[in-house]
This record gives structure tokens, sequence and C-alpha cells, in this order.
């Protein structure tokens, strides 16, 4: 089995990432599993990851760098025996730093069948600015950790702004396999990205971070949150009936206004995401925003399994923002929105 870490600040692209390359290595005859670390007491991404037909898990409440090590390695250990899988995609959460993650894979006795591939790192390209801004050491380090390095959503620079940022990512992690594209795109980009991972198993898992800059496990390590400062909070909720797809969409936008708006109030420029999933009958909705500039994006995530429940889900975390003003804001947000709906 092959490990390999997929990191990056908080609406950087992972999931969406994760999801593309695990179809990518699935239709290459490879059998995929997903572990995702989720920083709130709830988890959205795993259930979206599944609705695209990967098998995964979730480790919710904390971070795996060093607050919940035994509960990663339990669930690496958990994966291996279910799903037995060629590779494992791990999402930790957007405050991570994944060389202390992969330093404390390879301290467990996993045995010669597991083996760490590379430590992808990406980063939000249209907002490289602001979030070098906010929490520039924190992002550097998170490149440094990386073999890869990804700026994801060139779509939304141009030629110039990619030009300025692949350059900074060189001047930060020299060492580093460097790619642009846009996950969400079709194109050579993405195929080439792609060729780069599968090369790694081919080299009989080589030592790929040799150049990264290690980082000492200490204290420090045990509230990550503050390098980001970042404040979290998620609730999930029980349907009372199955919702219709113009009123299940109508649902999630409301809610996703109001807590983007009250977050406004509090934090003008907050960068992060918010994102909610909303599962009814045999359909599934995804709505996020990643900073104060997004409209909400939603999209339709068809469900293999039609029973799997009838659930929403919320999940805050913000820059500048604390955690008891995310849960008030999120709250009042269900309760105004969606009250009729939920069951008591």
């Amino acid at each position: 089995m092959n490990i390999i870490l997929v990191s990056g600040f908080l609406g950087s692209g992972k999931t969406t990432s994760i999801i593309r390359m695990g179809n990518h290595f699935k239709s290459k005859g490879y059998s995929v599993a997903v572990l995702v670390n989720d920083i709130g007491d709830v988890g959205v991404d795993g259930q979206v990851i599944s609705n695209n037909g990967l098998e995964s898990k979730e480790i919710p409440r904390g971070c795996i760098c060093c607050t919940l090590k035994y509960a990663l390695e339990a669930n690496i250990s958990l994966v291996q025996a279910q799903f037995d899988p060629d590779i494992l995609l791990i999402e930790p959460t957007g405050v991570a730093f994944p060389l202390r993650i992969k330093e404390q894979i390879e301290k467990m006795d996993f045995g010669p069948e597991v083996n760490m591939g590379p430590i992808i790192s990406l980063i939000d390209g249209s907002k490289f600015g602001e979030l070098m801004e906010h929490s520039g050491d924190s992002i550097i380090k998170q490149v440094k950790n990386a073999d890869i390095v990804v700026l994801n959503k060139q779509d939304l620079l141009d030629r110039e702004q990619v030009a300025e940022i692949m350059s900074t990512i060189k001047d930060f992690n020299p060492d580093s396999a460097t790619f642009s594209l846009s996950m969400e795109s079709c194109d050579g980009s993405f195929n080439s990205f792609m060729e780069k991972i599968e090369s790694s198993f081919i080299e009989e898992n080589a030592n790929l971070s040799s150049n990264t800059t290690p980082i000492a496990c200490n204290t420090a390590c045990d509230d990550e949150f503050n390098h980001f400062n970042v404040g979290s909070y998620a609730g999930s909720y029980e349907l009372s009936a199955l919702l219709d797809g113009e009123t299940a969409s109508g649902l999630v936008l409301d809610v996703m206004q109001s807590v983007r708006s009250g977050i406004l109030d509090i934090n003008p420029q907050f960068l992060g995401h918010l994102k909610m999933f909303l599962h009814t009958g045999s359909v599934g909705l995804r709505v996020s925003v990643t900073s104060y500039k997004d409209q909400p994006k939603l999209e339709f995530i068809g469900s293999e399994n039609g029973n799997a429940g009838n659930t929403f889900t919320v999940f805050a975390a913000v820059t500048d923002v604390a955690r008891d003003n995310l849960e008030d804001i999120i709250e009042s947000a269900v309760n105004a929105s969606s009250s009729q709906f939920i069951a008591a």
C-alpha cells in the first residue's frame, strides 16, 4: 500500500483533487481508499468523496499531526484490513504541516507492504497574496514540506500571475516538482502531474522528501490552529423528511448565505472554508465558499446508495473568527432557514 499525503490550506482544493486523483488511479487499475481528517466534530468531505465512488473513512475532531496520531495509526490499519488498497490518499486538515504526518507514519510498524509516497501541497493561486499576507510563514512551511507543489486554480489567473507565483514557490522549495493547473479542468497538465506521482511508485518508493525541511514535533504541534489563527465549528442535523431537489438546493443556499453574512460581520476579509453537504434520497448537494470574495458554489452529487441517509452537515473553518462565534452563527442560520425540515 502506497500512502500519498495531499495537503494545503483550507479551500485550496484538496477534496476535489483527491476525487480526481483517486478516479484516475482507478482507471489505471489501482484500488484506492481515502482517509480524511476534518477539523470539526463532524465531517463533510468524507461524504462527498464516498458519493464520488471512492472508499473513505474520516478522522474528525482535531489534527492528525500530533493530537490524533494514535487515531491515524488505527485508521490506517483499519483501511488496510478492510479495503487493502494499492493506494491510500490521506487528506489532512488545512492547518496541518504534512511532514509531521509522514514522520509519524514512518514510526508506525506497518511492515514492508506499506510505503510512503510523495507529499503533495496545493496552493489556491487566486488567494496566494492574501494567504501570504495573513499566514505567510505557515504557508511557506507547507510548501517546504512538499515533494510536489501544485498551483491550483490557474484558470483564475493570468499568465504573468502564474509565472510570478511559480517563481515564488521555487524560491521557497527549489527541490520540489511544481505544476500549475486547475483540478477542475481537463488538460495535459493534470496527466503530467499524475505521471510524476506514478513514477514515485516505480522508483521503489525512494525517499522523495530527503530535501524537505524537517520539523521537530514538540508541544507546539498540539495547536496548529494558532499558526493560522483559524476557528472552526461543525454541526450535523437529521432531516424530518426527504426533500425534492429545488427545496434542498434552496435550503443549503439560504443557510450558506446567512452563515457567510454572519462571518463577514466579524471578519470582512476572512479566508478558509465554509462547506455544507445535504443528502436526501439518492441526491447529494454540496455548497462551498473559500473566502470573503466568493459566492456560494453549488454542486449536485449523485449517491451510489439511495438509502445512505437524510442529513444536513454544516462546517466552517475560517481565519480570525472564534469557535463560539461560528457556533452561534451556524446554529442561528440553521434554525432560521431550516427549522421546519430538521427532525426534533
